[in-house]
C-alpha cells in the first residue's frame, strides 16, 4: 500500500501475483478486499459451492493485513467492563465467544494444510509499569466472567520492572502474509477467483464497477474493507481512522514469546518472532492525516524500545493504519438502507482475529440467514447511540474544520526548495495546490481535496503518502488512490506561475 517503507513480513516474503480483471463477470459474491477478511471469507463461500470473485485495489496482502504485527487476542481494545456497560453481559458473552472461536479457526485451517505459517500459541499480557493493578484486578474478574483464561499474575516476562499484568492463556501469532498466501491458495483450489488491480469505484446491491470498466454482476457485495468505498455515511461516520508505528528490533538477548501490551497513554504492544531475538514494538497512535513529523513518532517509539530492552539494531520501521469503531465493535452484517451489499469494518488493532470473525459472521448470514452474533455486531445496531454520538459528530464536522484551517494557515512557497521526493500544500496564485516532486526532480501539481468528500489532505514525509485527515484515504505522491474509502485519484493541474510545466496528465509509478 505505502510508497515509503515496507513491514518486516512484506522483507521477508510477499504473496504470489493474480491476474487483473479485463472484462464483465458474473458471480454470486463479490468481495472488494483481499485481506485477511476478503479471502477468509471467500474461502468459507467457495466450500459451500459459491461462486465468488476477491476484487483487490492493488496486491493481495497489500494493506493493513500485510503490516500488521499479527497478535491473535482475546484481549480488545476496549475494557471488557466497557463492553459489558454497553452491550449486556450476555452481549459481551458474544463478543468474547466469536474471537476465540476466530482463534481456533486460524489454527484449524493452518493445521490442516501442514503449512507453518509461524503460528504458535503463546499467552497475552496486559501490563501495568505502575499504578492501575487494582484496576487490572477488576478486568481480570470481568475477562473469566466472559468466559475467558484470564489471571492477574505478578510476575511478567519483560527485562523491565512491571506492577503486574492479566495473564490471557491461549492467545496466538502468525507470519500475517504466510497466512494470507495459504487463503489465498485454497480460495483458488475451491473454484474461488482472486484478482489484483482491481479497483472498486462503484458498489451496489446487483455488482461492482472497477476503475478501468468492468462490471462484475453479483447477487450479493460484501466490502471487506477497512471502511467501505465510496461515501458511506452510515459506517464512515461512526469510525475513525489511526495511524500507528511499528519497530522490528533485533535484541542482544531473545524474548520469550508472548505477546504484551501496557496500560500507557499512548499504549504500546510487543511481540518476539522467529527464536526471539527479534520483537515487534508497536504503538505512539494518532489520527490519520494529523501529524506533521511522523518520523518524531517512530524515534518516540525508539527511545521507548531502548531505554526498556537490550536493543542491538533497528532492522525495519514502518507505520499502518487501524480503523477505530465509535462503540467499541465492528460494524460486521447487511449495510443499513441495503439489500444485499454487506459490510465488515472498524477492527480496532485486533484485525487479524476480528476480520475472522466478520468472515465467518457473513458466511453465516449469506448461508444460512442467521448467526448468533449478528444482533452485538450489527451495522443497524442502536446501542450505545451515547458513545456513537459524539464520534459521529466529530468526523462530520472534523473534515470540513480541518480544510477552512489549513486553507487559512497555507502560505505562498517557493517550490524550487522542495527536495526531491518530497512533498506539501501550497498556495499557488491563491488556490491551494498539493505540490510533490519526484526523485527526478519533476513536479506535480494535485488537488489537494480528497476525492471522498473534499477534505484537505497533509503529506506523510514518512511513508511518501498523501493522507486524508477525515476518513483514513490515502494516495500516491503523484495522486493515485492506494487505501481507504476514496475510489477516484487526486485531480492533476497545472501550475500556472510562470515558466512552471504542467503536471503530467498520467505520471504512473515511479
Amino acid at each position: 500500500m505505502q510508497t515509503g517503507t515496507s513491514s518486516l513480513w512484506e522483507q521477508e516474503s510477499a504473496t504470489a501475483s493474480y491476474p487483473g480483471l479485463a472484462q464483465d463477470l458474473d458471480v454470486d459474491v463479490a468481495i472488494v478486499g483481499g485481506g485477511i477478511t476478503g479471502l477468509t471469507l471467500a474461502l468459507l463461500l467457495a466450500e459451500q459451492g459459491r461462486r465468488v470473485a476477491v476484487l483487490e485495489r492493488n496486491r493481495v496482502g497489500s494493506g493493513t493485513t500485510g503490516r500488521t504485527t499479527a497478535h491473535l487476542t482475546a484481549s480488545l481494545d476496549v475494557e471488557f467492563r466497557t463492553l459489558v456497560a454497553r452491550f449486556g453481559q450476555e452481549g459481551a458473552r458474544r463478543v468474547v465467544q466469536s474471537v476465540v472461536h476466530s482463534i481456533d479457526e486460524i489454527e484449524r485451517r493452518i493445521a490442516g494444510s501442514q503449512r507453518d505459517c509461524g503460528f504458535r500459541r503463546v499467552s497475552g499480557y496486559r501490563f501495568d509499569a505502575g499504578g492501575q493493578v487494582d484496576s487490572l484486578a477488576a478486568e481480570a474478574e470481568q475477562a473469566r466472567g466472559l468466559g475467558l483464561d484470564a489471571e492477574q499474575v505478578r510476575d511478567v516476562p519483560l527485562p523491565f520492572p512491571c506492577a503486574g499484568a492479566i495473564r490471557f492463556a491461549r492467545q496466538a501469532e502468525l507470519h500475517p502474509l504466510a497466512y494470507l498466501q495459504l487463503l489465498a491458495d485454497l480460495v483458488q483450489a475451491a473454484g474461488g477467483l482472486v484478482f489484483e488491480h482491481a479497483p472498486v469505484v462503484e458498489a451496489r446491491d446487483d455488482g461492482v464497477t472497477l476503475g478501468h470498466g468492468p462490471r462484475v454482476r453479483a447477487e450479493q457485495v460484501v466490502d471487506a474493507t477497512h471502511s467501505p468505498v465510496g461515501l458511506v455515511p452510515a459506517i464512515q461516520t461512526r469510525i475513525t481512522a489511526f495511524t500507528s508505528y511499528v519497530l522490528a528490533v533485533r535484541l542482544a538477548s531473545p524474548l520469550a514469546h508472548a505477546l504484551f501490551w501496557d496500560t500507557e497513554d499512548p499504549y504500546h504492544y510487543i511481540r518476539s518472532v522467529g527464536d526471539g531475538s527479534t520483537i515487534l514494538v508497536g504503538g505512539e497512535d494518532h489520527r490519520t492525516g494529523r501529524e506533521a513529523d511522523p518520523a518524531a513518532r517512530l524515534a518516540a517509539l525508539e527511545e521507548w524500545t531502548r531505554a526498556r530492552f537490550p536493543v542491538r539494531s533497528v532492522e525495519a520501521r514502518w507505520s499502518h493504519e487501524l480503523f477505530e469503531p465509535a462503540d467499541g465493535l465492528p460494524y460486521i452484517g447487511l449495510m443499513p438502507g441495503a439489500r444485499s451489499r454487506w459490510v465488515a469494518a472498524g477492527f480496532s488493532g485486533t484485525g487479524l482475529t476480528f476480520g475472522t470473525v466478520g468472515a465467518l459472521l457473513l458466511r453465516d448470514l449469506l448461508i444460512h440467514g442467521a448467526s448468533p452474533w449478528a444482533d452485538v455486531y450489527s451495522p443497524s445496531r442502536l446501542k450505545p447511540l451515547a458513545s456513537a454520538r459524539p464520534v459521529a459528530e466529530e468526523n462530520l464536522r472534523i473534515g470540513w474544520r480541518f480544510v477552512a484551517d489549513r486553507v487559512a494557515g497555507a502560505t505562498a512557497r517557493a517550490n524550487g526548495d522542495l527536495a526531491p521526493g518530497s512533498g506539501r500544500i501550497e498556495r499557488i496564485g491563491g488556490r491551494q495546490r498539493a505540490v510533490y516532486r519526484d526523485l527526478r526532480g519533476d513536479l506535480h501539481y494535485l488537488s489537494p481535496r480528497c476525492t471522498h468528500l473534499g477534505c484537505i489532505v497533509a503529506w506523510n514525509d514518512l511513508e511518501k503518502t498523501w493522507d486524508c485527515p477525515c476518513h483514513g484515504g490515502r494516495f500516491h505522491p503523484t495522486g493515485k488512490v492506494l487505501y481507504g474509502p476514496p475510489t477516484q485519484d487526486l485531480a492533476h493541474e497545472p501550475h500556472d506561475g510562470e515558466g512552471s510545466p504542467l503536471a503530467r496528465k498520467d505520471p504512473g509509478p515511479e
